[in-house]
């Protein structure tokens, strides 16, 4: 299992160690189970479960219960693998490495721990776990990308993948995505000290066709600007308010969590029942500039 909406780490490590576990356990059963997101489909698809008697549950990438794509009480034993701040221990055994760049590179490093030499990585798990890492570091542009991250990327990319075919992929956007980030260029707001923000209705959600999911892919166009220290969009969904919060060098996680939300240093992200929350969060930020 892992979060909902599976970003490219989510994926990458939940497949990659699916991979993984049959490569040394040929006979057993594993399946990934979540949701699919179609832009990620390119990484590998669901499997399709109806009865699940007594899992060994393994959750990735997921710092907190309430964001688990999945039902914990099917399981007979939970292991939490992740790579966010563990302030929700959920597992009957927590592997939380916040050292590391990404979910997927600590599925790299343990799997060096089962096998000489890394035995039990093959073509389909290294181009898994690279592009679980490529995502959370950004292209290795992000300040988590240490050089242990380089030499684990360099590693994998010995394996035979495409890895330029994969990273053009994970970049891939449709029509409606690129327009929307008029949208997003025309609409933000940022305060004196550079906090950014951007509202996004639902009413621009129907006007350019995109799910939340998709639309919040843009959040980092705007690390692009001198100005903007800190920066987040909030998305309209259905029954809250979902915001992406990122930042070059200031903290915020605490914000986020201030905000009943959490995540990395740099990158945290927060739920909010309506949008009067927006402006004390803005405030919260400037606060910290």
């Amino acid at each position: 299992m892992r979060h909902k909406r599976p970003d490219p780490d989510a994926l990458g490590s939940q497949l990659g160690l699916k991979a993984v576990l049959k490569a040394i356990f040929p006979n057993k059963s594993v399946a990934a189970l979540g949701e699919e997101e179609a832009s990620l489909n390119y990484l590998g698809r669901m499997d399709p479960v109806t009865t699940l008697r007594n899992p060994l549950l393994i959750v990735l990438d997921t710092a907190n219960r309430d964001r688990i794509d999945g039902d914990l009480s099917v399981g007979e034993k939970v292991i939490k693998i992740d790579h966010h701040p563990d302030h929700d221990p959920y597992g009957d055994i927590n592997i939380v490495e916040t050292g590391v760049s990404s979910t997927s590179e600590l599925i790299y490093l343990l799997t060096a721990l089962w096998g000489f030499d890394n035995d039990y990585i093959n073509d389909e798990s290294a181009r898994l776990l690279f592009a679980g890492i490529v995502g959370d570091t950004g292209r290795f542009l992000f300040s988590n990308t240490s050089s242990m991250t380089h030499r684990i990327a360099s590693e994998l990319k010995t394996f035979d993948f495409d890895a330029a075919q994969d990273m053009q992929l994970m970049n891939v956007q449709s029509l409606n995505q690129f327009r929307f980030k008029g949208y997003l260029i025309d609409n933000f707001e940022i305060t004196d000290k550079g906090v950014l923000s951007v509202w996004v209705p639902k009413s621009v959600l129907r006007k350019y066709d995109l799910t939340s999911n998709e639309a919040s892919m843009s959040v980092n166009m705007y690390r692009e600007i001198e100005e903007a220290k800190i920066w987040f969009m909030a998305v309209e969904e259905e029954d809250e308010i979902r915001v992406r919060l990122r930042s070059k060098d200031t903290v915020i996680n605490d914000v986020a969590e201030q905000f009943g939300g959490g995540g990395h240093p740099f990158a945290s992200g927060a739920s909010l029942k309506t949008g009067e929350s927006i402006p004390d969060m803005i405030s919260a930020l400037d606060a910290k500039l």
